[in-house]
């Protein structure tokens, strides 16, 4: 498959996926390049009509500003969302464990995932890039042990006040890994159901046995 079709499939997969598209739908800030003609009325300080002015600050959708920061032509720099900005990332790193993802921005490592892989495609001077990433997968890889061990110990209780602080990628997967050890459970508790040697097999071991 070509990478062209990969990347087709790649974005199929995702078109109705609600979460992806929610989370594209999260606003990174950014600075006006140039003049836009007759788009005042996208200045936050409330101007309705005009031109919008060169370095104005203002907050856009993700994949609205990747659309802008592809286009031939500069129109907008990107700059880092403040959840992803040295103090948030610092408190992850003292202790992930205990962060509330979903307080922060309920989309936080989908959305930062796909902030980070449109600034290192469209962006030379974001040197921040790199940290975001670290940070993101360290974070990710540390909570995830301690996600798949409450999923795995939560078969018969309330799970509200475990996934609080959940963002909600780690919802999906703790609702995975919860299902899946209830399901383990089930059949292991229905005896019936238990996998067992076949009988062809039985008797070909009992006749090898008598030949031996």
């Amino acid at each position: 498959m070509s990478q062209a079709s990969q990347r087709d499939s790649q974005a199929g997969s995702a078109y109705y996926d609600i979460d992806a598209i929610l989370a594209e739908e999260q606003s990174v800030p950014c600075v006006v390049q140039h003049d836009i003609a007759k788009l005042g009325h996208f200045n936050p300080n409330g101007q309705q009509q005009g031109d919008l002015a060169a370095g104005t600050e203002l907050g856009m959708p993700l994949w609205l500003v990747r659309t802008m920061l592809t286009a031939k032509g500069t129109l907008l720099k990107a700059t880092c969302p403040k959840i992803f900005t040295d103090p948030y990332r610092q408190a992850l790193e003292a202790d992930s464990a205990v962060v509330n993802l979903f307080d922060w921005n309920p989309y936080y490592f989908d959305f930062g995932m796909e902030f980070v892989n449109m600034m290192a495609k469209s962006s030379k001077d974001a040197d921040y890039t790199i940290d975001v990433a670290n940070s993101l997968f360290e974070a990710f890889s540390e909570r995830y042990r301690r996600l798949m061990d409450m999923s795995q110990n939560a078969v018969n209780e309330d799970t509200t006040a475990l996934t609080r602080n959940l963002d909600m990628l780690e919802r999906k997967l703790f609702t995975a890994g919860n299902g899946a050890d209830k399901a383990f459970n089930a059949w292991r508790r229905r005896r019936h159901d238990l996998i067992t040697t076949a009988v062809s097999v039985d008797a070909a071991t009992r006749k090898r046995k008598r030949a031996a």
